[in-house]
């Protein structure tokens, strides 16, 4: 049974809400417990003006969880006060996870003077910023101004079937949206531009069939004919695909110096069996005519090997699926 002085007691959050202890809140939001962080993060959107300069300055705290906590609070407070520092954020930090925050927290301060910061946010490399930044745009009632702003606005909340209308204007957001790190998104935004077709959704073909992802090529494979490009073409720019698998030069590298783990290396079951023989034979030629001779004798056999190991792995490496 612990002692009752060892019992840790949770701290108390409406004390300090009371006391509108802005400081004693901020420094909760490292708690280990999650749910106190998130009390904390509670109480602190319920100060008011009083706890804004704190939590501004808060920013810059060096831990991303006191940062974010900071962030619901502003967005609950809502004072457009905290406006710029938010779009600062939002425009070059370095966390994927602030910059989400900071958009949300744009969309609940209200005012127009975020628009142009949530808008240029559409284009963020990190899929959950795009979809905050488009929420917010949402709970400030922005309307897009062009085609390419509703195509932005659209893929970065993932609503796919609006995109072929827009045809031509949906076709540049697109071809950023095919370098997008999730292969989802950029099996997506190919099967898209198939749909629009045309000149400008072709230019992505070559760089599309080299994507690492096979689900991606082969919806580039489905996609591109529609888009003029003749069949011909496809099976080169999927040749120019990385390739998948077992390195050749590893593999050959492995047996010119330790003949048999080359082979080990690919899978092959006599790898090792043929790198101890190996060993062996070198180990007791050594002892009848010292060690120069027969490394250069197993070197002059690995030579020849090593070529044939490059070819077997090269093999291996087209046979490989996607």
């Amino acid at each position: 049974m612990p002692l009752p002085f060892l019992i840790r007691r949770p701290p108390d959050i409406t004390s300090l809400q009371e006391a509108k202890d802005t400081r004693g809140l901020i420094r909760l939001l490292t708690h280990p417990d999650p749910d106190t962080q998130w009390k904390a993060a509670a109480a602190l959107g319920t100060l008011g003006d009083p706890a804004l300069e704190d939590l501004v300055r808060g920013l810059d705290h060096p831990d991303v969880r006191v940062r974010l906590g900071i962030l619901e609070a502003l967005g609950e407070i809502g004072d457009a006060r905290a406006a710029r520092p938010l779009q600062v954020i939002l425009a070059g930090d370095k966390s994927s996870e602030i910059r989400w925050a900071a958009a949300l927290a744009l969309g609940n301060l209200g005012g127009a003077g975020a628009i142009p910061s949530l808008v240029k946010a559409l284009g963020d490399p990190d899929k959950y910023v795009r979809f905050g930044a488009a929420t917010a745009l949402g709970r400030l009632a922005w309307e897009p101004g062009s085609g390419e702003e509703r195509a932005l606005s659209l893929i970065a909340r993932q609503e796919w079937p609006p995109l072929p209308p827009l045809g031509s204007q949906a076709v540049g957001p697109l071809l950023r949206a095919t370098r997008d790190r999730d292969p989802a998104i950029r099996a997506r935004a190919v099967e898209i531009l198939g749909e629009i077709g045309g000149q400008g959704a072709g230019e992505a073909c070559g760089p599309i069939l080299r994507d690492p992802d096979g689900e991606v090529r082969w919806r580039a494979t489905l996609a591109f004919p529609r888009c003029g490009i003749p069949l011909m073409h496809l099976p080169m720019g999927l040749a120019r695909r990385p390739r998948p698998g077992k390195s050749p030069v590893v593999a050959a590298f492995l047996n010119l110096l330790f003949l048999g783990l080359g082979y080990n290396y690919l899978g092959r079951w006599y790898g090792f069996l043929l790198f101890q023989l190996n060993l062996t034979a070198i180990v007791l030629a050594s002892l009848v005519w010292g060690p120069l001779l027969p490394y250069a004798v197993s070197y002059t056999l690995s030579a020849p090997i090593a070529v044939q190991t490059w070819y077997q792995a090269r093999g291996m490496q087209e046979q490989e699926p996607g």
